[in-house]
């Protein structure tokens, strides 16, 4: 999902999408180049991100990754799931659950 995010602000190449995480989550996410590589092309397979070889300088190219209308859909239904997740993780942590028993109770 994070990828998904990254790539939605504009278009990157590997190196630079660790660099953005690292950055934009104040250190608290990281992401070796050896782990992100399967992950991009498994979003590629799927259709959610497109890949394009630019050439830098005279020799050296870099593949930079484009999110895909594909992927900005299923980037949306991820933060969806991950909102509803997250919000009764906390409402459970912060004991601001409704439980079975005080329901029963109300009852």
């Amino acid at each position: 999902m994070v990828l998904l995010a990254l790539l939605r602000q504009s278009d990157m190449y590997g190196y630079q999408l660790t660099q953005e995480m690292e950055q934009q989550s104040d250190g608290a996410l990281s992401m070796q180049e050896g782990a992100l590589y399967p992950v991009l092309y498994k979003l590629q397979d799927a259709g959610y991100i497109s890949a394009e070889k630019v050439l830098v300088g005279k020799r050296m190219t870099r593949v930079y990754y484009h999110l895909e209308p594909k992927g900005q859909i299923y980037l949306d239904q991820l933060a969806a799931e991950y909102k509803a997740v997250s919000s009764a993780v906390l409402r459970i942590v912060e004991g601001n659950a409704v439980g079975t028993a005080e329901r029963k109770a109300e009852e």
